[in-house]
């Protein structure tokens, strides 16, 4: 019996599900501002090519340099200013992602995926390290990158498989 649940115990550690798992890569690119790389993205989805508003998706962010959390959350919100994106839960939403960022550090990986329901998860490169159940959310953070209006459109057309 103890060595039954020696291999279980075992095994737990290497059962995390990546969360791109299961969708094909759209694309990717990297954000870049003057002479500072800031993160590579990638662009993940279930059809074979991206289409806008169909979960599930998932965006995998690798960071080229260590980002505060607090930070994070503010250019966060800067880009929803730029987009033109309101919704009245935005504060909530703020509260929420500061209990569940990590200060970045260089080479952490930051991965959301918005699932069919509209719901989210965020996952660090090892595990799940929080949710979002605003189904509202997911395509508000998508809509960052993915909008027309986005501040980086060249990174947009690479992520989205447009720009190789």
């Amino acid at each position: 019996m103890r060595v039954i649940f020696l291999i279980c115990f075992l095994f737990s550690f290497n059962s995390f599900a990546s969360p791109v798992q299961g969708l094909t890569k759209y694309g990717e690119g990297q954000m870049s501002v003057m002479f500072w790389d800031l993160y590579k993205a990638e662009l993940f989805g279930k059809t074979s090519s991206y289409q806008a508003d169909t979960p599930p998706v998932a965006l995998k962010i690798t960071y080229l340099r260590d980002i505060d959390k607090v930070d994070l959350i503010e250019a966060t919100l800067d880009q929803w200013v730029h987009i033109g994106y309101e919704n009245e839960a935005i504060p909530n939403w703020a509260s929420q992602l500061e209990q569940i960022w990590p200060d970045i550090k260089e080479g952490s990986q930051l991965t959301i995926r918005v699932h069919p329901d509209g719901t989210s998860d965020f996952y660090d490169a090892t595990s799940k390290i929080g949710n979002m159940n605003d189904p509202q959310f997911g395509k508000a953070f998508l809509a960052i990158w993915l909008s027309e209006k986005t501040s980086e459109p060249e990174l947009r057309a690479q992520l989205i498989g447009e720009k190789k």
